[in-house]
């Protein structure tokens, strides 16, 4: 019963279904599916974005600043989650910060999203990642 209604679009005058409708319909689901894989695709880079960068901030933090040595850390952790070092921008507090002072962790990307791509359109989305910080240690 329930199966009828759905089908009550696809159907002619005769009652049977007719493939062209049917075949749209599976287009626009499919790239509607693809564009719920892009949300699922540009959350999840956000989410292991922000996870290394509040790791970083840690260290950074324990450090009192930023520096080449950090930002290797960095790479090797995004490499680890699967996100290419090279497409990312980052930019941190630099080292000899006292205690107390502020330091923070800005890093930035860009997602590509792919579900509009039969339709002959890609759309890139930033992604913007901050994290604020206090340093630990004090310098004499």
């Amino acid at each position: 019963m329930k199966f009828k209604i759905w089908l009550a679009p696809l159907r002619n005058t005769r009652g049977a279904v007719s493939s062209i409708p049917l075949m749209f319909f599976v287009m626009v689901a499919s790239v509607f599916l693809y564009l719920g894989i892009d949300v699922y695709g540009y959350i999840s880079q956000q989410q292991k974005l922000t996870i290394a960068s509040n790791e970083l901030l840690e260290v950074i933090k324990a450090e009192n600043g930023f520096d080449t040595v950090n930002r290797e850390q960095f790479d090797r952790l995004l490499q680890k989650t699967g996100i290419d070092p090279a497409k990312v921008t980052l930019t941190a507090t630099p080292k000899r910060v006292d205690r107390g002072d502020p330091v923070t962790v800005e890093a930035s990307m860009v997602y590509e999203c792919i579900g509009l791509k039969p339709l002959g359109k890609t759309v890139k989305l930033p992604i913007r990642v901050q994290a604020n910080g206090l340093a630990h240690t004090f310098f004499r």
